[in-house]
């Protein structure tokens, strides 16, 4: 089964996101001071690092060619957001992108045109996401309740944001979903 130039510009994007993603969390670790969050934030960079290096695999696998990437859609929610203030919404901003993250992997791996190694690295990063939004759920909830904090206004308006990075993709990664 061949694989297109569209696909593995998609596969390359994914790449440079999980790997932002570890490093960004990485250096968080560095600036918390909760033993919770701490070991949260790096089981969640361990695993981000290591997604990066399964699509590496995964275009390597494929004879296809790793291409840097312009923006990352972490740049991209940046750039929209500007930088989080605090731990609570940088932590809230991941979350929004792994739920984003488990919706578009989930969808790519159902389209019957996607390459089984593909699907077969999709379907082993979705069970990682999962976990790591159970995590960032419990923490954000925990913190919200102890700096009276609607997290469900601050996660909105990140999803705006969200929305609008996505649908900029959408045209330039061809992303859709399986109907």
């Amino acid at each position: 089964m061949q694989i297109s130039t569209m696909e593995l510009n998609r596969l390359n994007f994914y790449r440079a996101c999980e790997l932002h993603g570890g490093l960004v969390l990485g250096q968080l670790v560095r600036r918390s001071r909760d033993a919770d969050l701490i070991l949260m934030l790096t089981r969640h960079a361990a695993d981000e690092l290591t997604h990066a290096q399964l699509w590496t695999e995964t275009i390597v696998a494929l004879g296809g060619q790793l291409q840097p990437v312009e923006s990352t859609y972490q740049a991209r929610l940046g750039r929209i957001v500007g930088a989080p203030g605090s731990l609570f919404q940088v932590v809230a901003l991941s979350h929004v992108i792994e739920r984003r993250v488990l919706r578009h992997f989930t969808e790519h791996a159902r389209l019957p045109e996607t390459h089984p190694i593909v699907r077969a690295a999709l379907e082993r990063t979705i069970e990682e996401e999962k976990e790591h939004l159970s995590c960032m759920s419990d923490w954000l909830q925990l913190e919200a309740e102890r700096r009276c904090v609607n997290v469900r206004d601050v996660l909105n308006r990140f999803a705006l944001a969200d929305a609008r990075v996505y649908g900029e993709l959408i045209n330039e990664y061809g992303f859709r979903t399986a109907a």
